[in-house]
């Protein structure tokens, strides 16, 4: 009698490792699939060292390490050996050049997100009193920029809308609207949403994917506590001080305009300037002094962003 186990097998590759693979197949002649070596789920194989970045000088690591025995090979240190060559003297010379190899390692890998997300959840159920709290995390949106979707034709376009749509947990888009929403790129904007997900694009703006549990499509929360004023947004929180209470926080009326060094400016104009989708203006929070705007927090919305005006304190305190 045979017994059969459903489970997965876990290996220490890490991404310096990924970058040796590559050297490794690269100079022995391999093509474009050396690139994607080491895939951080190869059906029942798993790489968990590949989500952590600089492995082995993270302290994850080195926990790890204390946890579970590591035995080195004797024919590492052996230089007759390619790949030790390359690990002992080529990947040096490139790490003082500042090589990311997390960076590249992602830049050629993904996953089937059903099979990843089925392992964590799995993996999360016999570890842990909050089975859910992993795939909670995962990723609620993406952006395909607009010079990658103007250069590609319609079939490639819907491969890149199904491809994302996967990473999302999500089926495929119908033809009948993926026919429909490019005929809306033709226009000044392009808009599909059903009960799972919303695509949108500006005239020449990004793709946007998104998940309609998404945080940006919440409205912002604010609160006043002692001296500080609270506000939490797209998972973000800022506590401002707010000592004489003069802060305060809400959207933005019709044609209400703010004050810059140079005059005043609607806001409606500044939102649309750095390509605000329309569905989530009214959603991005704004900072009022007694009763005038004062500064509009982009920075809830984009980390990249700064908030406008940077230097409002000048005008008003």
């Amino acid at each position: 009698m045979s017994i059969s186990y459903n489970s997965y097998y876990v290996t220490g590759h890490h991404c310096r490792d990924y970058f040796e693979s590559v050297l490794l197949h690269l100079t022995r002649g391999g093509g474009k699939n050396a690139l994607q070596t080491l895939s951080p789920l190869d059906s029942r194989r798993f790489l968990p060292l590949t989500f952590l970045e600089d492995n082995e000088r993270s302290e994850c690591y080195h926990w790890m390490k204390e946890c579970y025995p590591v035995y080195e090979d004797e024919s590492n240190t052996d230089t007759k050996f390619k790949r030790n060559r390359i690990r002992n003297e080529v990947l040096p010379l490139l790490e003082n050049e500042n090589i990311n190899y997390h960076s590249i390692y992602w830049n050629f890998h993904t996953w089937e997100t059903g099979n990843f997300l089925e392992f964590l959840s799995s993996f999360a159920e016999k570890n842990s009193d909050h089975p859910n709290q992993i795939v909670s995390n995962k990723t609620k949106h993406f952006i395909i920029p607009h010079s990658t979707w103007f250069y590609c034709s319609n079939s490639k376009r819907k491969e890149l809308i199904d491809f994302h749509l996967n990473l999302l947990g999500f089926p495929t888009l119908y033809k009948a609207p993926f026919l429909d929403f490019i005929r809306q790129t033709e226009g000044e904007r392009a808009f599909f949403q059903n009960k799972l997900f919303t695509i949108y694009k500006s005239k020449l703006g990004d793709i946007w994917i998104l998940d309609n549990s998404s945080p940006l499509f919440s409205a912002p929360d604010w609160e006043q506590n002692e001296n500080n004023l609270h506000i939490r947004w797209n998972e973000k929180h800022r506590q401002i001080p707010n000592p004489d209470g003069k802060l305060s926080f809400r959207n933005s009326l019709p044609g209400e305009k703010i004050r810059f060094h140079f005059g005043k400016k609607e806001i409606s104009e500044c939102l649309r300037e750095r390509k605000i989708p329309f569905f989530m203006r009214k959603n991005i929070p704004i900072l009022f002094y007694e009763d005038d705007p004062v500064q509009i927090l982009f920075s809830f919305f984009d980390s990249n962003l700064k908030d406008l005006p940077q230097n409002w304190q000048n005008k008003f305190l």
